[in-house]
């Protein structure tokens, strides 16, 4: 079932950071699993592409990005899986990591609060077949709410192309939900798939060894002259957007998401 998860924390001292943390969060994410499963953290290690859960850069209480973490000052990141085999140790994770004492940048913070959070479209946890059974829409409006690229050619690709976007989105939907997709609904989108409204800019990500140029902003999709099938799947694969992240490195910070539907 797809899961979307808020962690709070508190850092017991302030310190500027130069790197963005999103290996740092993806690495205390599977350290926690690690001392439940420590076969399941290895394995998504391990995993290639399409892993079963992403990971947030770390902002503060308005929900604005971390420069630098004030010790005292409240921190959230947010985590989604959608494995039933993490979503069937989450309470023993979330035993394990409550009020606990982590490091992140060097930094001493308290974990205080492990959550689940909703927005005004998409509960915080809905089953794949909640999913499938969503009413269709007729317009998305997809927000990327972290810097968000595609890979082309071994290249950085900052444009959110709906055959890029949805490729990821079925490719993650067919790999672990039972509800099967067809691929067919690919060559409508390549062929007939329009941004109607579009909002963007790039920004860049700093990791420890190398940089990602991504897109931030909102694009608007309007899917009102498919049939009634096509807008079934589409809304279907955009509500999962919001657990699978768009684009790639979901897993270290990019690509968050959020989608609204209009009728």
């Amino acid at each position: 079932m797809p899961q979307s998860i808020i962690v709070k924390f508190i850092p017991t001292e302030s310190r500027s950071f130069d790197v963005s943390l999103g290996q740092q969060i993806h690495a205390l994410f599977l350290n926690t699993i690690r001392k439940v499963d420590a076969n399941l953290s290895q394995t998504l290690h391990d995993g290639l592409a399409g892993k079963p859960f992403t990971v947030s850069l770390p902002v503060n209480k308005k929900n604005i990005p971390l420069t630098q973490f004030i010790a005292g000052d409240e921190c959230f990141i947010r985590y989604t899986i959608f494995s039933d085999k993490i979503w069937d140790i989450f309470p023993q994770i979330i035993s394990t990591v409550k009020n606990e004492t982590a490091h992140i940048s060097r930094t001493e913070v308290k974990i205080t609060m492990v959550s689940f959070t909703s927005d005004e479209i998409v509960k915080a946890n809905e089953s794949f077949k909640e999913l499938a059974e969503t009413e269709p829409a007729s317009k998305f409006v997809v927000s990327f709410i972290s810097p968000t690229s595609f890979r082309l050619q071994g290249h950085s690709f900052i444009l959110p192309l709906p055959s890029f976007m949805y490729a990821g989105y079925l490719r993650k939907w067919n790999k672990y939900s039972n509800y099967k997709i067809s691929e067919d609904i690919l060559v409508e989108i390549n062929d007939r798939l329009l941004i109607s409204k579009i909002n963007l800019a790039s920004q860049v990500l700093n990791y420890s060894k190398y940089f990602q140029i991504g897109f931030t902003g909102q694009v608007t999709l309007n899917v009102a002259d498919y049939s009634l099938n096509e807008r079934q799947v589409l809304t279907t694969l955009t509500k999962f957007a919001y657990f699978c992240g768009t684009g790639h490195k979901t897993t270290m910070g990019m690509g968050q998401t959020r989608v609204k539907l209009l009728t």
